[in-house]
């Protein structure tokens, strides 16, 4: 009877302890289950606030990440990672004229339709002092002299100068309001170009506020620009006329005929517009460069030194010129009223009718343009072919796996060539019943997939050339083709409005959502583990396990894209055999890199609001 209330109890404990150890293990997939979900949310709201709170939208991207690493939190730090926009400056209660930043790039100053001047660390992007009232009417005209003081200019017909307080004091005008309209002041800040209501230039010593020699002459059209080197004064008028002057002698000294609207230069260029077009010259030669950009120009700024140019366009859209050549998509600025760059050109700030000022990454935008690289020539070229395989005419190529074979499509036809004689190995395939678009080798080399304007997708068997039972249709020209290297049954496919899909082969089904943001035909497709990269002019990077884009656009006008150095590297391909190559590499640790920028910024006021039960250092320790 022992022996039996023994084994009685042995069991009894065996079954309690297996009965805690399931309550265990299912409260742990209870809270991972929690945390998954949490995660996804927080993913969500950070992508939500991206546009309007960048600060916000990192650290709930890094909340995410610490709830629970899913691939929507990934995908969220790579987003605050990539996203140019920065910072987003709040306080003016109108629309914001004038942005300027200091000499050393270390703040930043902003002039509202509300008649305030409010100054900001360029770094924290916290402001500095209260803000500057004395302007009866809209500020217009903001910047920097050597000294530290800025000055003014306002729809009171008023120029002022201030003296900039720290902490929690407002700034001091110094001296008595000048008569102006608009203003230049030299480099060492002891002269300042004024321009009044009557559109006649004149200089005035800056600490003594006596003229310095004779008025220049009159401008009928009135002053809408100046500005002045110490040697030069250049004067913009209202009929869009540019005139440089010497200072000494006030004699012209050149003259450039442009168009009513925005103008800016710095030492070496100017940049105007003309009937809708934009025109950039060298100053010391005056010749016109030869890349024309058109569009509804409203404000357009030089960075202080080479051909860095910012654009803004009527529809917000600002672009980012660099020699003449975008950086990057355009950035989604709103009504655009002033535009300014930091010293080193590393930062853009942008102002306008929505009463906010956003700061852009310039350095992260040239990263996302990619760095040039080399191209070289494919093996279709210097083919001797006879219709429909002239290599003239090659529409679409792709070479085997082994590169013993390659494929070209002309004419609606494919063709097949052995790679080491250039010759072809058997008649034309046909079946397309319009121009073939893309082909595409299966990972074995067994088959080659084909798709064109038909709207279809078909399979050949590269020994035989006979087709295949797989005809795939889609609602749109087929325009790229690519195997998943690690699944030969899964194929991408995009299209020429833009969109791409994952198919399962075997099931002839496509796999999850399609992949959509692409607003041109896709031109080329690449897999990398569990990255796949889409061409359309711009390239973007996916991720497979969400079908959600990472990041932002890479380049510009690129038409191939292709994964190399075992997917470390990332190469796309534009006209002319331009060529440009990025790391799609994650930093190792991007919650820390995240945190890094958020700890920049003051925590949001409204934090609580989207984590009530954490505060800003169990985010970022």
């Amino acid at each position: 009877m022992g022996l039996v209330n023994v084994l009685r109890a042995s069991l009894l404990a065996v079954l309690l302890l297996a009965t805690g150890s399931g309550a265990v293990v299912a409260a742990r997939e209870v809270v991972s289950a929690r945390d998954g979900v949490e995660s996804v949310r927080l993913a969500a709201q950070s992508e939500s606030v991206a546009t309007i709170d960048p600060a916000m939208s990192r650290l709930l991207a890094v909340a995410a990440w610490r709830a629970a690493p899913t691939p929507e939190a990934r995908r969220g730090l790579i987003a605050t990672l990539t996203r140019p926009l920065t910072a987003v400056l709040r306080g003016h209660r109108n629309g914001v004229n004038a942005v300027a930043y200091d000499r050393e790039g270390t703040r930043l100053a902003t002039g509202g339709v509300d008649g305030t001047l409010r100054i900001w660390d360029a770094r924290s992007y916290r402001p500095i002092g209260l803000p500057i009232k004395g302007h009866r009417g809209a500020i217009t005209q903001v910047t920097f002299a050597k000294n530290g003081w800025v000055i003014t200019a306002g729809q009171d017909r008023t120029i002022r100068v201030w003296e900039i307080a720290d902490e929690e004091e407002t700034g001091k005008q110094v001296g008595r309001p000048i008569p102006g309209t608009v203003f230049a002041a030299d480099p060492p800040g002891r002269f300042l170009a004024l321009g009044d209501q009557n559109g006649v230039p004149r200089l005035v010593n800056l600490l003594t506020r006596r003229p310095s020699g004779q008025p220049f002459p009159r401008h009928p059209a009135g002053l809408r620009h100046l500005s002045f080197d110490g040697t030069t004064l250049t004067t913009y008028d209202g009929a869009g006329v540019l005139r440089r002057w010497d200072a000494r002698t006030r004699r012209p000294a050149g003259r450039i005929a442009g168009g009513p609207g925005p103008v800016t230069l710095n030492r070496e260029r100017v940049a105007l517009t003309l009937r809708g077009t934009l025109r950039r010259l060298d100053l010391a030669t005056r010749r016109q460069s030869n890349r024309p950009v058109t569009g509804d120009f409203v404000a357009l700024t030089y960075a202080a030194e080479g051909d860095l140019l910012a654009t803004a366009q009527r529809n917000g859209a600002v672009h980012v010129l660099e020699n003449g050549v975008p950086l990057t998509e355009p950035f989604q600025a709103g009504a655009v009223r002033a535009m300014a760059f930091s010293p080193d050109g590393n930062w853009l700030a942008t102002a306008g009718d929505d009463e906010i000022v956003r700061v852009w990454d310039i350095a992260l935008t040239r990263r996302l343009s990619g760095e040039p690289t080399s191209g070289t020539p494919g093996p279709w070229t210097a083919l001797a072919g006879t219709p429909p395989c002239r290599a003239a005419t090659v529409d679409a190529v792709a070479t085997s796996p082994d590169g013993r074979q390659f494929a070209t499509a002309s004419a609606g036809a494919i063709c097949l060539w052995d790679a080491a004689t250039r010759r072809r190995l058997r008649e034309p395939l046909t079946g397309h019943t319009g121009r073939v678009n893309t082909l595409v080798y299966s990972p074995d080399g067994r088959r080659l997939l084909s798709g064109g304007d038909d709207h279809t997708i078909r399979s050949w068997d590269t020994a035989t050339g006979e087709p295949g039972d797989l005809n795939l249709a889609q609602a749109s020209g087929i325009s790229a083709l690519a195997f998943d290297p690690r699944d030969p049954n899964r194929l991408a496919t995009g299209t020429e409005n833009g969109t791409v899909r994952l198919w399962d082969l075997t099931e002839r089904l496509p796999v999850g959502p399609p992949f959509l943001g692409h607003t041109a035909a896709v031109t080329s497709i690449a897999f990398s583990g569990s990255l796949l990269a889409t061409a359309a002019g711009n390239i973007r990077l996916w991720d497979l396990d969400t079908h959600r884009q990472l990041g932002s656009p890479l380049g510009r006008n690129l038409s191939t894209v292709e994964f190399a150095n075992g997917g470390r590297e990332l190469v796309g391909g534009g006209p002319a055999g331009t060529r440009r190559l990025w790391n799609p590499a994650l930093t190792p640790d991007p919650a820390a890199e995240a945190c890094a920028l958020a700890r920049r910024f003051p925590p949001p006021p409204d934090l609580r609001s989207y984590l009530p039960d954490r505060d800003y250092p169990d985010i970022c320790p």
